[in-house]
């Protein structure tokens, strides 16, 4: 009974913190909005759109005729989208910040997106403006970089007009201009904070492959069939793929998390089966063989009530003495899911008092219905067999 009470209690601590810590992880802010948001990839062939414009020009029409769909609320795209396991980054120079051998130069995320694309993701603008359609090829650079860009390279200034220039330093810097700031996304896990972001005009570094964003104002799914009309009306032999809600890409971002909560659950839920059957079977034995001695206090005056106490008062004793090892064992253990935890304490305290609590009770049942069993037997059938 001590081991079994002692084995659960580890293994229920360690589900019970990561429990708290998938729920913790399911509550943070992305820095978006997932909900009734679809996303999906096109792929443009490089021999039927050899250049640049021909590209632009094939995602501003898909653009503008899925912005067109009834249901649609917003529709934009990206190179990089977030939480989808990739990421692209790019070295710059700062005006007026020259890089050294001891200052080498910065380099930061960078993504190329279309001027809903904020809006279709609903990321916050916290100063400047947008991305318009005039922001292309022919217009001056520019930029939008999020907060947390903007605090490291620019902390007591406004990054609002700061310029910077992809690459390295030359002699006739190609200045991209700030336009705007906006509010930061978690790009690489719900887990990790967010990173300086750039984000570049798409019309200004046009990229072969776009994934798309289109938040709808229902399913996202039941657009699908229109959206894929309205790309095959333009190429049909462009077609859709990875094809999912936002919804499905967060919870495919969190999988390995979830599949240790389930693990370790199920691990957790199978020792507390056995330590229950085990406390019951070996409790079930006790008063077997204490059934001549409960017949003799029962004879003598005992009520039903004292032999209830006296198997219920081994057993947790019993109990007590597995919990106070296993407490030991799990915080000695615990402390390896470190790791896997987010903004939970490996020694986390209201966590193990409930564990503790939850295999107590479960345990009090299980010694329960054979003490019970007991105070129902006969004394004079027990003397009689002594």
């Amino acid at each position: 009974m001590i081991a079994e009470v002692a084995l659960a209690l580890v293994l229920l601590s360690g589900a019970g913190l990561l429990m708290k810590s998938f729920v913790r992880l399911q509550n943070v802010n992305p820095g978006f909005n997932p909900r009734n948001a679809l996303t999906f990839e096109i792929s443009l062939p490089k021999m039927q759109y050899p250049d640049e414009s021909s590209i632009v020009r094939f995602n501003n029409e898909a653009q503008r005729r899925i912005a067109a769909v009834p249901g649609v609320q917003a529709a934009g795209f990206t190179t990089i989208l977030p939480l989808a396991g990739t990421n692209a980054d790019s070295s710059f120079a700062i005006e007026g910040q020259p890089s050294n051998d001891r200052n080498p130069s910065p380099d930061e995320e960078k993504r190329q997106v279309s001027p809903d694309y904020f809006r279709a993701l609903q990321i916050p603008l916290i100063k400047g403006r947008f991305f318009t359609d005039a922001d292309n090829a022919d217009a001056p650079p520019v930029i939008i970089v999020n907060q947390a860009f903007a605090k490291k390279f620019w902390p007591n200034q406004d990054a609002l007009g700061k310029r910077i220039v992809m690459g390295g330093m030359s002699k006739h810097p190609n200045w991209i201009t700030i336009v705007g700031v906006v509010g930061d996304v978690r790009h690489f896990g719900l887990d990790v904070d967010p990173k300086p972001e750039m984000y570049v005009p798409f019309a200004q570094g046009p990229y072969f492959t776009s994934i798309y964003v289109v938040r709808s104002n229902q399913d996202p799914a039941s657009l699908l069939p229109a959206i894929r009309r309205e790309i095959q009306a333009i190429d049909s032999a462009v077609p859709l793929a990875n094809v999912r809600t936002f919804e499905d890409v967060i919870s495919d971002s969190v999988a390995p998390r979830r599949l240790s909560v389930v693990l370790l659950g199920v691990f957790a839920g199978v020792a507390v089966l056995l330590a229950s059957v085990g406390i019951y079977g070996v409790m079930s034995f006790l008063v077997v063989q204490r059934t001549q001695e409960i017949g003799v206090r029962m004879a003598l005056g005992a009520q039903r009530s004292d032999v209830l106490k006296l198997i219920l008062g081994r057993s947790l004793k019993l109990i007590s003495a597995g919990a106070g090892i296993g407490l030991i064992v799990a915080l000695m253990s615990t402390s390896t899911l470190q790791a896997l935890l987010y903004n939970v304490s490996a020694f986390d305290t209201p966590t193990f008092v409930l564990v503790t609590i939850l295999l107590a009770a479960v345990a009090l049942i299980a010694s329960y219905l054979p003490a019970m069993r007991a105070t129902k037997a006969d004394p004079m059938t027990a003397l009689h067999a002594e």
